[in-house]
């Protein structure tokens, strides 16, 4: 079930887009990147989602090149400014496909997608340290 955010500030580059986000129901924070298929942009602002607007998707976590089992409490950091870029440990729910799971992030009430470069072990911790990007998948109504 797509969750629904509000944007707090959001920059354009050709089809990307970085946004700082809020979740409608809460107070939770972060940083996502994610593609607007039908406006290009050069560097600058968004005409089509702005500043206020909310916007409906599910957060994942993508290109995440390495990770590293972990006995540390469920966390993420975005210690970059205005970046996607996040350290995360996360509770492994179950294994997708050799390249993808679904785990449960600090601070979000659904459980995300997590999208590996590599394919994955056969065997997996129940927590896992990992780096990628934070990213939503828009979901339009």
């Amino acid at each position: 079930m797509p969750t629904v955010f509000s944007i707090l500030n959001i920059w354009a580059d050709g089809y990307g887009r970085i946004a700082h986000i809020r979740t409608a129901d809460s107070a939770k924070e972060f940083f996502v990147s994610f593609l607007e298929y039908d406006e290009y942009m050069e560097t600058g602002k968004s005409t089509k989602r702005m500043i206020g607007d909310r916007i409906k998707g599910n957060l994942k976590i993508a290109l995440v090149m390495d990770f590293q089992d972990s006995n540390e409490e469920l966390s993420y950091y975005q210690n970059t400014a205005n970046s996607p870029h996040m350290e995360a440990v996360v509770e492994l729910i179950n294994v997708i496909d050799s390249f993808s799971i679904s785990a449960y992030l600090k601070g979000y009430d659904a459980p995300i997608i997590v999208e590996f470069e590599k394919q994955l072990p056969m065997q997996l911790p129940s927590k896992i340290k990992l780096w990628g990007e934070l990213q939503i998948d828009v979901v339009n109504d």
